[in-house]
C-alpha cells in the first residue's frame, strides 16, 4: 500500500514548480550583467543533459519490471533511486541555467518531502522481496551512488512503448527549460511580462 507522500508525490512536485515558474516569469537574474551570467548557464546546460540521458537510462532498465523483479543493474546498482538523483540535477540545472540560484533555497523541502517518500518506497518493496531487497539495501547506497557496485545484463527485453514514454517523461527538464527561455525573451522590449523585482542572488 502506497503511503500518503507517495500518493501526492507528483501533486507535490508540481506544486513547487509552479511556484517557481511563476516568481521565474515576474523576477530578473541580478547575474545578468555579470561573468557569472553565462558559467551559471553553462552548468545548468550540462546537468539538464546529464538528467535528461540519466533518467532515460534508468527507465529503459525499470520500465517493464517496476514491482514485478527487483532491479538491481545498471543504474540500479550504483543508488537504488537513481531517477531521483537524475532529477535532483535536472532541477538544479534548469535553476543555473535560467541564472537564478536563489532557487536554490527551495530544493530543502523537496529533500525533506521525498525522504519520506523513498522510506514510503523501501517498506513496501522490503515486505513485497524480503531478504532479497535486505541484501540489496546493504550493497547499494539509498542516494549517493557507489560505482564500485556496477553490475549490468549482458541483454534484457526493452519495450518500445516503455522507451518512449520514458524519453518524453525524461525530456521534461528540456521542455520546461525551453519554456523558461520564451517566458525571458518576452521579458525584452516590448516588455510582453513586466520584471516585478530582481532577485537578491
Amino acid at each position: 500500500m502506497h503511503t500518503a507522500a507517495e500518493r501526492y508525490r507528483l501533486n507535490f512536485s508540481w506544486l513547487i514548480g509552479l511556484f517557481f515558474v511563476i516568481i521565474i516569469i515576474f523576477s530578473k537574474s541580478p547575474y545578468e550583467e555579470s561573468p557569472l551570467y553565462e558559467a551559471l548557464e553553462f552548468s545548468g546546460y550540462a546537468l539538464i543533459i546529464i538528467a535528461t540521458l540519466g533518467r532515460i537510462w534508468a527507465t529503459v532498465y525499470i520500465g517493464g519490471r517496476k514491482d514485478e523483479e527487483l532491479c538491481q543493474d545498471g543504474p540500479y546498482s550504483i543508488s537504488r533511486n537513481p531517477l531521483y538523483v537524475f532529477s535532483l540535477l535536472g532541477t538544479i540545472g534548469i535553476i543555473l541555467a535560467a541564472q537564478k540560484p536563489f532557487f536554490l533555497t527551495i530544493i530543502l523541502p523537496f529533500f525533506v518531502y521525498y525522504y519520506f517518500v523513498i522510506r514510503g518506497e523501501e517498506t513496501r518493496l522490503l515486505n513485497f522481496f524480503g531478504q532479497k531487497y535486505a541484501d540489496y539495501s546493504k550493497r547499494v547506497g539509498r542516494i549517493l551512488p557507489t560505482f564500485k557496485t556496477y553490475t549490468s545484463q549482458e541483454s534484457f527485453t526493452v519495450y518500445p512503448k516503455v522507451l518512449f514514454r520514458s524519453m518524453i517523461h525524461a525530456s521534461i527538464f528540456m521542455w520546461i527549460f525551453m519554456l523558461l527561455e520564451i517566458l525571458e525573451y518576452c521579458k525584452e522590449p516590448p516588455n510582453l511580462i513586466p520584471v516585478l523585482f530582481t532577485l537578491p542572488f
